[in-house]
């Protein structure tokens, strides 16, 4: 894979000059009945697409502000259906083909961007006109083992496990001896991050894409597989995880905000680990001072799967450059530390090192996969399982809502982390919406859900794809 990452960026390297590259991008075949393509970006350029599975078929999306918290599912199909990956370029891709065109947007490697030019700029008639262009990556500014820094995560860490670890002495399960271990990642767009995306189905995708840039970096990994799972997105429009100033924000106080807006039950459905992407500057504070503002992200060590289960990074809107940050800071949370032993030193440059190691950037060490391996072996065999209750349809006839009542579907999504009892209240209300109420201290708080496909949306009648009508359902 080296080779060819270092074959990539001669190809481009009339990019270093001007920064830009336009290419007609086509669609050469479309091979075997999974979907995947074979697209010419240009005559030295041909990427062999393989179909990405990293949403789940209906996602919990959260819109949060002064005055709303609003919870809604979003039929992902028409998103998940276009996104791919090359393994030998690192690629991640949103491909639309529209009207014998193809429109690609996405990461062609780690500092490679390709997006379609507006179409007043395009030059050539039934083409679509792609720009290629360099961003700058944020990948150098990792936390380095310096030895103020780890005592900084060492006494976080103590502070969050209150001098013990849950399940440290769990015995290994079946769990241990999985194949597969499907990540469920619920993303947060802060309130600076989000204002780049006017529609909630563009954050999607970018998210969709970035998540699939991620699990690029687990490919070899296997015993068990791990592949990252986007189940829910929090789209952030006033809420500070810390104080700021607008520019910057504090690493470990942003990580506190976030654990603490987790366990007051701010995020619905189940995840597995809650990764904040913010546009602000990370940086770190010791004994007063500014210790290290060149952060990249910070995140628990071996949390995922529990209540601390939190981790955050930089990311610039539209340009995917937080994606190393990202898996960086999520094998953190699977319970791999820095390469920083003798077996695999700080210096071979792997994914859990800020040292460029060329290829061995994009890949976790063997002592990362043994670090996560061991960690895994201590979680319960639920944590293994793909637990949000969107995903039951991908393997099952039945739809949803044949299987699940509507006061059951609001108690499924009743916010957790209280100790007062919620009463859980559901209401069919129209064009395919549950309106999930509760009641807590006295106060009533309602959320308008999408309602699941095959429930009864009026006497006779069910919903599918959010219409009330007369189906043929099977039992």
């Amino acid at each position: 894979m080296h080779l060819v990452i270092y074959l990539l960026q001669a190809i481009f390297s009339c990019c270093a000059a001007t920064e830009e590259h336009y290419v007609y991008p086509h669609i050469l075949q479309q091979r075997s009945a999974k979907g995947n393509l074979i697209l010419k970006l240009n005559e030295k350029l041909t990427l062999n697409l393989e179909r990405s599975q990293v949403l789940v078929d209906n996602l919990l999306f959260v819109t949060t502000n002064k005055d709303l918290h609003e919870v809604e599912t979003v039929d992902t199909s028409h998103i998940q259906a276009n996104i791919y990956h090359d393994k030998r370029y690192q690629s991640s891709l949103m491909v639309r083909q529209k009207e014998g065109n193809v429109e690609v947007e996405g990461i062609i490697n780690d500092n490679l961007l390709i997006k379609p030019v507006p179409e007043g700029e395009r030059l050539l008639e039934g083409q679509m006109l792609h720009k290629i262009f360099r961003v700058n990556t944020i990948e150098e500014n990792f936390i380095k083992p310096e030895p103020g820094l780890l005592r900084l995560r060492e006494r976080y860490a103590r502070k969050n496990s209150n001098g013990s670890r849950k399940d440290s002495n769990v015995p290994q399960s079946r769990a241990a001896r999985a194949e597969k271990f499907p990540v469920e990642l619920h993303v947060i767009s802060d309130k600076v991050h989000q204002k780049g995306f006017k529609k909630n189905d563009e954050l999607i995708a970018y998210l969709a894409v970035l998540t699939n840039a991620v699990n690029l970096r687990y490919l070899d990994m296997v015993n068990p597989k791990i592949n990252f799972i986007l189940v829910g997105v929090t789209r952030i429009k006033n809420h500070d995880f810390a104080n700021t100033d607008g520019r910057d924000i504090n690493a470990l106080k942003a990580l506190d905000g976030l654990e603490a807006y987790k366990n007051k039950g701010s995020i619905p459905g189940h995840h597995d680990i809650v990764y904040l992407l913010t546009s602000l500057d990370i940086f770190l504070i010791n004994d007063g001072r500014i210790m290290n503002k060149g952060v990249a992200g910070i995140a628990q060590v071996g949390a995922a799967c529990q209540r601390h289960a939190v981790a955050t990074g930089e990311d610039t809107p539209h340009a995917y450059n937080g994606a190393q940050t990202m898996a960086h800071e999520l094998a953190h949370s699977l319970g791999s530390q820095h390469d920083e032993t003798p077996e695999c030193p700080w210096t071979q440059g792997y994914l859990m090192s800020s040292v460029d190691g060329g290829w061995k950037n994009y890949q976790l060490s063997k002592c990362s996969e043994k670090s996560i391996r061991t960690y895994l072996a201590t979680r319960p065999q639920e944590c293994f399982r793909i637990m949000n209750q969107q995903n039951y349809l991908r393997d099952h006839k039945r739809l949803p809502g044949q299987t699940v009542t509507a006061q059951h579907f609001c108690e499924r999504l009743s916010p957790k982390g209280s100790k007062q009892k919620i009463k859980t209240v559901a209401k069919k209300i129209h064009n395919c919406y549950i309106n999930c109420c509760y009641l807590k201290f006295g106060l009533s708080s309602c959320m308008k859900y999408n309602m699941p496909d095959g429930m009864t949306c009026k006497p006779g009648k069910t919903c599918k794809r959010g219409v009330c009508s007369n189906y043929q359902l099977k039992n």
